[in-house]
């Protein structure tokens, strides 16, 4: 076993750490505020070269593997989650086109948007308001119509969707099969895309989402994306491969905490002593540092699986669970070790707190999650002879 990043890949790390020091941390709190899209600020990522890892050489990318992506998005949620998400959503708006679309569908659609000088937006339109985690519930509808499909819906929690000029969408061809007649299209911007309500958010607030209304929206038959009713296979596969991204934006929030938080105990002083050395704080960072690190390598492993062309599902699903309650229990860990200061704007960690929060609900809340994992546990696992037999006592006898 080797832990150790290749030369590439810490290179890539130290860059996109150097990235945001220099361009996210310090202005966050102060693009939080002007409540706007931080396109400046996604504008030097892409010129940096941290954006659109994952699209295929053939089509105008760099083609890294998932591993690559995680160290971004652990630097730059390092920084900021929202602005992390901002910077890294392309790569849940992309993954569907790359896991199904052929290489000319990729040349014609995606190439132009990630190879110009200036940064293009993808966004990804799966959730309705009324078929968040269940798919076979989903309103939008694409007919076929001569070699096109006219496309009706509403998508909400649309990462991107006020500023995205291509969208991904999941709408149903075949209702009547429910999940198993989804399909998934390539719908560019243009006549009947329509932004609706624009949601305004306890934290991330560097990054947006909104509706997106599609009213007779038509496309050519070459924006779907595989076949008629490989939409919800599609969807699985991307969420099992984004699902690490998220978990790294976790795992950077995580880590953040806790520095933040042991910076503030060896300096303030209470009782003639630092508060650091008060054993109920050090045991409290002790807690907060096997979180992160935790959080990490089980990222770093999920990715890893993928990138070896291995089922991730469970992994995945843990990895980005564990992650974001691992941010979430650290922002609070760090408050607390504030006291007082950390509820107050001026310091850095009431934010870590409202970003955390989100990072446990969108792409699959974690009690999702849990239930992908433990079904997966189930039929994995739940078959396995362990050696062992177990009676049950029942009402006519012994029961094994």
């Amino acid at each position: 076993m080797d832990f150790k990043l290749d030369e590439k890949e810490q290179k890539l790390w130290e860059r996109a750490k150097q990235f945001t020091y220099e361009h996210i941390t310090p202005v966050a709190h102060e693009l939080e505020k002007k409540d706007e899209f931080p396109k400046e600020v996604v504008q030097k990522a892409y010129e940096a070269g941290l954006m659109n890892l994952h699209i295929p050489k053939e089509a105008g990318g760099p083609g890294l593997p998932l591993l690559s992506e995680t160290l971004v998005s652990e630097a730059t949620g390092y920084g900021c989650a929202g602005m992390a998400t901002s910077i890294m959503c392309n790569n849940l708006a992309f993954a569907p086109l790359v896991i199904g679309a052929t290489t000319e569908q990729l040349q014609k659609y995606v190439e132009p948007l990630i190879t110009g000088k200036e940064v293009k937006f993808g966004s990804f339109c799966l959730t309705e308001r009324d078929a968040g985690s269940d798919p076979a519930g989903m309103l939008t509808r694409a007919e076929k119509d001569g070699d096109e499909y006219i496309i009706n819906g509403m998508k909400c929690w649309s990462t991107n969707g006020p500023v995205a000029s291509l969208f991904t969408v999941f709408a149903s061809t075949q209702p009547e099969l429910k999940h198993k007649g989804l399909s998934c299209f390539m719908v560019p911007k243009t006549k009947g895309v329509k932004i609706g309500h624009i949601e305004k958010k306890v934290g991330q607030r560097n990054s947006v989402q909104s509706e997106v209304f599609f009213d007779d929206v038509r496309v050519s038959k070459d924006c779907l994306v595989g076949k008629e009713g490989e939409g919800f296979k599609i969807a699985m596969m991307t969420l099992d491969k984004t699902r690490a991204g998220i978990a790294a934006i976790a795992t950077g929030v995580a880590q953040r905490a806790v520095d933040e938080a042991a910076k503030f105990a060896a300096s303030r002083k209470q009782f003639n002593t630092e508060i650091g050395n008060f054993q109920g704080i050090s045991f409290m960072l002790a807690d907060m540092g096997a979180r992160a690190l935790g959080a990490r390598w089980m990222t770093r492993y999920a990715a890893w699986l993928a990138d070896q062309g291995q089922r991730n599902s469970k992994q995945s699903a843990m990895a980005k669970a564990f992650a974001s309650d691992a941010a979430m229990q650290n922002a609070t860990d760090a408050v607390q070790i504030y006291g007082g200061y950390g509820y107050i704007e001026e310091y850095p960690v009431e934010k870590l707190l409202r970003d955390a929060k989100l990072l446990q609900i969108y792409e699959g809340t974690n009690e999702i999650q849990r239930l992908v994992a433990g079904k997966t546990i189930i039929r994995e696992d739940g078959e396995k002879d362990t050696g062992f037999v177990i009676k049950y006592e029942g009402k006519d006898g012994p029961l094994t």
